[in-house]
């Protein structure tokens, strides 16, 4: 009986683990989609730049449109990237909880053993903390106007 039910808790955490969308891949788009947006913010100040005295007032609408809009996508990829991070971080804190708990129960356990399995069980929220400090790292490429 407490085999199947220990199987059964396995089947479930695999389940559970499978449905669970990627952490990395999540930041990694919206990593991408941040460059992309700094990008075309980049465009969007260098149009703004091109205005002369002879540019119309429909021009310097149309560049000022540009900005904002650049502006307001690089904001909402900036949040995206934010709340995978600690989506990810929360999730792997919940996790942990689960082996503290875990362990917390082995009472045969010396506190050395207890404090060694924890530490191991500790890497992937130590890990998921430092990529929810990690910055975005654009690979900047020369501009496209002369």
């Amino acid at each position: 009986m407490r085999f199947a039910l220990i199987f059964a808790s396995g089947l479930m955490a695999l389940s559970l683990v499978a449905c669970q969308q990627n952490p990395e891949k999540a930041e990694k788009k919206a990593e991408v989609a941040i460059c992309e947006n700094l990008a075309a913010v980049g465009d969007a100040v260098e149009n703004v730049q091109a205005l002369t005295p002879t540019s119309t007032v429909g021009d310097a609408v149309k560049a000022q449109k540009s900005l904002f809009t650049a502006i307001t996508n690089l904001e909402k990829s900036e949040d995206a990237l934010e709340k995978a991070r600690v989506r990810d971080l929360r999730d792997q804190l919940k996790a942990f909880n689960a082996d503290v708990e875990k362990v917390s129960k082995q009472k045969k356990l010396t506190l050395e053993q207890a404090a060694q399995e924890l530490r191991t069980k500790a890497q992937p929220l130590i890990a998921a903390r430092q990529r929810a400090l990690a910055e975005v790292d654009c690979i900047e490429e020369p501009a496209t106007k002369p």
